[in-house]
């Protein structure tokens, strides 16, 4: 039987649900899971990746013999039960560091929790470290003069991506099982397809997203205080979400991550007959828009080719799709606008007095957000609020639209991805993501195609708002049929 290019990219390495099966019923102990985890961190390869800021092994030892002890006792554990989790160093830990990679915040230690990332150690996931990514988190590559380079442990010629690409190289690696980082602007999705895993971005207001670092005012969770997000930009689209090695993995995320009496799910489409089961191959038809996102930039013609080729395979499976190369097309200039004027002022309060150790670059980027007036933002946010409802608009009258995440594979070490004999680099790769973004709904990233150049291509399905388990569903559905 012909297996999906997820299941081939992570054959060999067990998936979270896997993992917590095996765990729950005497299998495996979580002892022994958590020092292969340590074997493979502690690996040449682990090394090389270096995919973590902070590790924390000896305190995941106490806990995964504690888990042990109450699997022994005949005690009901958790649906994530000894499952390896690492966290992005931007979200607050209590007991860890909390330092953006940036040396500015080296010595930060947080006293809270973000709430996502408590229920999962609620759910007997255990914490092994937190991950690098760019300082502040700004950049589709991973670097920080405090983490130094993250590798990409699959692929050593590319990127593994920003700005979650520590969590992607840990998955990667084999090291976590499931990762926890944050999206802006593709710092989910990217990474994700340059080593070859899924993502999910869960829409606005579909998960607790306080204990994102710096937050209001600049706080870093180290006050007691977990840290609210602010006001702006930055504070209304930046998401938490889950990276992992499978689809199944990213469901049990969300739904322990979202827990029941936050926003409940909304339901999809009535118009495509949709019941409430899980979508498979042939049991109901689906209407689909998919584009290659010409509009966000320029695009390889081989993924043209894997979006022709997806949409091919879908029709032949009974939905319906279309090709719409206007779709989400106002999304990414609004999206763009707003992110230059709208002042940074979380990041401009936490850095007070704090600038001579912030990367020059980052700095001038903060301090840029100030220069327009208060008519230009008050315009940008209305042109950017225009954009969204539209795009949601278009959304609500299909399943999904189907899109790829950049106009080609994983950029090189360097950050720059040749596109049909052009050099694209920066956040002109990440257009796909941005736009995507401004629309605040859900959207899962898969690998479907592998470029000419031996790299993972992934898909973004995008949905309605309040369809994260829809989105799911059609991930599923998109795994078993395009092998």
């Amino acid at each position: 039987m012909s297996t999906s290019l997820l299941r081939r990219l992570n054959f060999g390495l067990d998936d979270a649900t896997g993992i917590a099966g095996k765990v729950r019923t005497g299998r495996r102990s979580a002892v022994d899971v958590l020092a292969q985890a340590r074997a493979r961190a502690e690996s040449a390869a682990g090394k090389t990746a270096n995919a973590f800021i902070t590790e924390d092994w000896d305190r995941a030892a106490e806990a995964a013999a504690a888990l042990d002890k109450r699997g022994a006792a005949r005690e009901e554990l958790g649906p994530l039960a000894g499952v390896p989790l690492s966290v992005k160093d931007v979200i607050a830990v209590a007991g860890l560091p909390v330092t953006a990679a940036s040396l500015a915040f080296a010595d930060r230690i947080a006293t809270t929790t973000a709430p996502a990332v408590q229920r999962l150690l609620d759910a007997d996931a255990i914490l092994i470290g937190k991950t690098n990514c760019p300082e502040f988190a700004f950049g589709p590559s991973c670097d920080s003069h405090l983490g130094g380079r993250t590798t990409n442990p699959r692929f050593p010629s590319a990127t593994p991506g920003g700005s979650s690409g520590g969590e992607a190289a840990s998955l990667a690696a084999g090291i976590s099982a499931l990762g926890i980082g944050s999206d802006y602007g593709g710092s989910l999705r990217w990474p994700a397809q340059c080593v070859g895993i899924a993502a999910l971005r869960p829409g606005l207001g579909s998960l607790p997203v306080e204990g994102q670092v710096p937050g209001a005012d600049g706080s870093f969770g180290d006050d007691g205080i977990i840290p609210a997000t602010g006001s702006g930009v930055q504070g209304t689209f930046q998401t938490i979400g889950p990276m992992a090695r499978s689809v199944r993995d990213l469901r049990t995320a969300f739904q322990i991550m979202r827990d029941q009496s936050d926003t409940p799910t909304a339901e999809p489409p009535q118009s495509v007959g949709y019941d409430g089961a899980r979508a498979r191959p042939g049991n109901r038809p689906m209407r689909l828009l998919w584009t290659d996102g010409s509009r966000f930039g320029r695009v390889r013609r081989e993924v043209r080719v894997m979006m022709e080729q997806v949409a091919a395979k879908l029709l032949a499976d009974g939905s319906a799709i279309r090709e719409e190369p206007e779709a989400l097309s106002g999304c990414l200039p609004a999206y763009d606008r707003l992110r230059a004027v709208d002042p940074m002022q979380e990041h401009a309060a936490a850095i007070r007095g704090r600038e001579h150790r912030i990367c020059p670059s980052n700095l001038h980027a903060v301090r840029s957000t100030f220069l327009s007036s208060p008519a230009e933002v008050r315009h940008a946010w209305r042109a950017a609020e225009a954009a969204r409802r539209a795009a949601q608009e278009e959304l609500a009258a299909v399943d999904a639209l189907i899109l790829p995440v950049a106009g080609g594979p994983a950029a090189d070490t360097d950050g720059l991805l040749d596109v049909d004999g052009t050099s694209a680099q920066g956040w002109e790769i990440m257009g796909h993501c941005r736009a995507v973004t401004l629309t605040g709904c859900p959207v899962v990233s898969i690998p479907v195609a592998m470029s000419s150049d031996g790299l993972p291509l992934s898909i973004q399905i995008v949905t309605g708002p309040g369809l994260e388990l829809h989105a799911l569903d059609i991930a599923e559905q998109l795994e078993l049929l395009l092998v």
